[in-house]
């Protein structure tokens, strides 16, 4: 059994200087409007990551990467995760990393962009190697997972927080994001998740002014039993749809959307099986009202359709 490794850890990284930015954006510090932050985890039971305020310029999007440390030195068992966003934002993601050591990580503390000089996405900036921790979508988030079921997050952990922020507005505004862990002793953990994804990346394609429907179906090579189910798409998503594939339950549904901005974070209070050789169809309608054509991409007016899952590990 393990003790004290839940250290309240409060990485604020703007205090401690290592903030730095591939883009330079000019903006009086002065202007950043006042923002009351989300208060710590107790010591002991959690940890906190923070990044601070950062500009987002007139009629832009931009979305923002930067590797942080926790600060655990064991293992740690998160039952929690409440992350706090300034107004505009579209996502915030923290994913892990497969090998800390890779030299082909990013350096810690620095913040990169997605975004081209012109606003376009960046695709060959990549996300983090390893499984995603948390996903919010909405300024105030909280998932809280039922007693003894946790995510376990090693010792050492770095994770690459991916905020992106939307602003249709002539003045500049301010993205800024705090994240808390909550934690667990281990000898208290009943069960492991780990989350994986399945999108619709090679079947999407939208023709202008036409409404589409894109299914995509995934088989499983092995036995899984899920718990949690959330989806992800753009604003021209209208309806996200999943159902069982195979089984006694074949064509059931299982999870609906229908608010990209808001969709539904679905908990099985039962874990839904998912034999090998079964599988999960999602089907995404999407409505591209412009007079242009319409793929996979990572900004705003590019398009997506992923369901993020929680699995038993």
């Amino acid at each position: 059994m393990k003790h004290n490794f839940s250290k309240y850890f409060w990485i604020s990284i703007l205090a401690i200087g290592l903030l730095s930015c591939e883009k330079s954006f000019k903006y009086d510090v002065s202007e950043i409007p006042y923002f009351e932050e989300l208060a710590p985890p107790a010591t002991g039971e959690g940890y906190q990551l923070h990044i601070p305020a950062f500009p987002i310029p007139p009629n832009y999007e931009r979305e923002v990467f930067l590797r942080m440390s926790i600060g655990n030195t064991e293992d740690i068992y998160v039952t929690k995760f409440e992350a706090l966003c300034r107004p505009g934002t579209h996502h915030l993601i923290a994913y892990g990393y497969r090998n800390e050591n890779n030299p082909i990580n990013p350096q810690v503390g620095v913040m990169r962009d997605q975004n081209l000089p012109d606003g376009r996405g960046n695709t060959n900036l990549t996300m983090g190697s390893g499984s995603m921790y948390c996903g919010a979508q909405e300024a105030n988030f909280v998932q809280q997972f039922p007693p003894g079921v946790a995510v376990k997050i090693p010792a050492n952990a770095t994770l690459y927080m991916n905020s992106h922020y939307f602003n249709l507005t002539d003045n500049t505004i301010f993205g800024e994001v705090f994240l808390n862990f909550e934690t667990i002793p281990e000898n208290e953990v009943t069960e492991l998740l780990e989350y994986d994804e399945i999108d619709n990346i090679e079947n999407l394609f939208l023709p202008a002014g036409e409404e589409t429907t894109i299914e995509y179906t995934q088989l499983f090579s092995e036995k899984i039993q899920i718990r949690q189910m959330f989806s992800h798409m753009h604003k021209r998503g209208k309806r996200f749809l999943v159902y069982k594939v195979g089984g006694a339950n074949d064509g059931e549904l299982l999870y609906s959307a229908f608010d990209y901005q808001h969709p539904p974070y679905m908990f099985f209070d039962t874990p839904l099986v998912v034999e090998a050789t079964e599988g999960i169809k999602t089907i995404v309608t999407y409505d591209n009202e412009t007079d242009r054509d319409i793929s996979f991409g990572v900004t705003s007016e590019d398009e997506m359709g992923i369901l993020f899952f929680a699995k038993i590990k």
